[in-house]
């Protein structure tokens, strides 16, 4: 970890962040929900599961603004962020979206 980041990660316990203690992982989606209409960027409800080392497998609800161009998919797996204390919260790469 550089200077910055553990300075970064200082401040995150100094603020009580709930991802101070936060490690790499990733996110299974297995479950999205479908473009309503013909807006371009649209609310995409999803449960995933978050997983990274230390941490058990922990299903997740949650929601991402995004374009129908990028609706996540069903079996994508994304990067994130996973609290080792609470696994139910997460901090997921959305723009890994744009990259699949």
């Amino acid at each position: 970890m550089d200077e910055f980041d553990e300075m970064a990660h200082q401040l995150e316990k100094l603020v009580r962040d709930p991802l101070a203690d936060a490690v790499k992982g990733s996110v299974l989606v297995v479950s999205v929900s479908e473009p309503v209409g013909r807006a371009r960027y649209q609310a995409c409800e999803l449960d995933v599961v978050a997983s990274a080392e230390g941490v058990p497998a922990t299903r997740v609800t949650t929601e991402v603004v995004t374009s129908r161009h990028f609706w996540p998919k069903v079996g994508a797996v994304l990067p994130a962020r996973v609290s080792v204390s609470d696994p139910q919260c997460i901090e997921i790469d959305w723009d890994a979206l744009a990259k699949k």
